[in-house]
Order: structure tokens, then C-alpha cells, then sequence
């Protein structure tokens, strides 16, 4: 009996701990997700840094942009990551008011493992 007991608490501290590991390789694929998006970012967003000038501010990457500008997927570890970008002024974006600033969202979207 004592050894039926001991095999059933050992079994549970078996299966707790393989819940932790399991758990913890789905936080570190998570995480190298979300490294790739970022660094996907800027690769779509380096292009606007070196087409930005003060001679072609109004005629630039930069045009104003209300509905998202989807950008190429990239396929990066069997995951497609699509992107989209907008553009904000200071009439479309509060924050922006009495600037001659412009913003540029970028959102990165993926799929992430079902299992």
C-alpha cells in the first residue's frame, strides 16, 4: 500500500513538472515570436528613415495614410507574418496637434502554435 501511495504522489509531482516545462517552451516560442515581429518592424519601417527628407516631406514615404497599408508577408520559421502600417498627422492624431510631426503605426501580426 505504502508503495501504491508513494508511486501516485510521485506521479503527480511528475506530471506538475512537465506541465512547467511544457508551459515554458510555449512562453519561449511566444517570445522569439515577438523578437522576430520586432525586428520585422524595423526592417518595414527602415525604408521610411532613409526616403524622409525636409525637400520632399509632403511627397514622401510618408504620405498621410487613415486605412492600413498591408506590406509583403514575410515567412520567417514556417510562421507568415503579415504587417500593415498608418500614417498620423496632426489633424488625425491629437497628440500631434501644433506639429509638423507624423506618426507611423506598424502592427505585425502572426499565428501562433496551437499545441
Amino acid at each position: 500500500m505504502e508503495i501504491v501511495v508513494s508511486l501516485v504522489i510521485f506521479a503527480l509531482v511528475i506530471v506538475g513538472l512537465l506541465t512547467v516545462f511544457i508551459s515554458g517552451n510555449r512562453h519561449i516560442i511566444h517570445a522569439r515570436e515577438r523578437m522576430t515581429s520586432s525586428e520585422l518592424a524595423r526592417f518595414f519601417l527602415d525604408p521610411f528613415g532613409n526616403s524622409v527628407r525636409q525637400d520632399t516631406w509632403g511627397s514622401n514615404a510618408l504620405n498621410l495614410a487613415a486605412i492600413p497599408i498591408a506590406l509583403p508577408s514575410q515567412i520567417i520559421n514556417s510562421r507568415t507574418f503579415s504587417a500593415t502600417y498608418t500614417v498620423a498627422d496632426s489633424l488625425s492624431d491629437p497628440a500631434l496637434i501644433g506639429t509638423d510631426l507624423r506618426r507611423v503605426i506598424t502592427t505585425i501580426t502572426w499565428t501562433e502554435p496551437s499545441s
